[in-house]
């Protein structure tokens, strides 16, 4: 007897398809208590050109690293995870728009759900890793991603100063981002791709309290033994040149995914 499962045509599915899906409607979900270490430094542009699609133009040689503990999540029903994300500033050069923005390199996250979702379904470059909390000594905070009892990276952030009254309403006024990813799904037994192109995924951020101050990323490489599968990514970060740190923050909010707005690039 043949199966009957069908596709709807107007729904959203994921892998395993056949346990059914939902009909497709512009999601905006809460994250609704953010603690973020943001680390940035500059490097040579000609170093960080060959990981950039042709339709970016890189506005300046700087690698944002940031970790985020996302708690109280909307759509994991009040769950939590983490992550660390690397991106660099951007502006997309389409037919007939330009959008600046950040193009992500990888995000690392500690759980499958996010992945999985954020992968084919956004295209943003997700992998896994084991992130521990955020911890502090006083006002020197830390965090760290390892695979496998490997550590392959360690931030550190410094507190200085908190941002003033001031400071904290234009950091607000400029709390939407735009994240850029590239979609890319293999053929099946050859060569190529199935599916290959950018996307826009716009993301909102609404601080409560910002502190400034000084941080640090540490890259730690990793053999092909130790990390089979991502050695040559942390290897190819770590590679890039630190000439000097822009201040670094600390911040607590909520957040906003606006994963309704995001769409592929013309």
């Amino acid at each position: 007897m043949r199966g009957t499962f069908r596709f709807n045509d107007d729904y959203v599915y994921r892998m395993p398809v056949h346990f059914g899906g939902h009909p497709f409607y512009p999601v905006r979900t809460r994250y609704g208590d953010m603690t973020c270490l943001a680390v940035s430094y500059e490097t040579e542009a000609e170093a960080l050109l060959p990981f950039i699609p042709e339709v970016f133009e890189l506005t300046e040689p700087l690698v944002k690293v940031q970790y985020a503990n996302s708690r109280d999540v909307e759509w994991m029903a009040g769950g939590e995870y983490r992550l660390v994300q690397v991106s660099v500033p951007v502006r997309y050069l389409g037919r007939e728009e330009e959008i600046p923005g950040d193009y992500v390199l990888v995000i690392w996250e500690n759980k499958a759900c996010p992945i999985l979702g954020g992968r084919e379904e956004d295209g943003m470059p997700k992998l896994f890793a084991d992130i521990p909390c955020e911890r502090h000594v006083g006002g020197r905070w830390h965090s760290a991603a390892s695979y496998e009892s490997h550590q392959f990276l360690s931030l550190t952030f410094e507190e200085e100063r908190p941002l003033s009254e001031g400071e904290m309403a234009q950091w607000n006024q400029g709390g939407r981002i735009n994240y850029f990813g590239w979609r890319h799904l293999p053929n099946v037994g050859r060569g190529g791709a199935a599916l290959s192109h950018g996307v826009l995924y716009p993301q909102e951020m609404r601080a409560r309290q910002v502190l400034a101050g000084r941080g640090e990323v540490r890259w730690l490489r990793l053999t092909e033994e130790q990390h089979p599968l991502q050695w040559f990514i942390i290897d190819a970060l770590a590679a890039l040149p630190v000439k000097s740190y822009r201040p670094a923050v600390l911040m607590r909010g909520e957040a906003r995914l606006n994963v309704g707005d995001s769409r592929v690039l013309s």
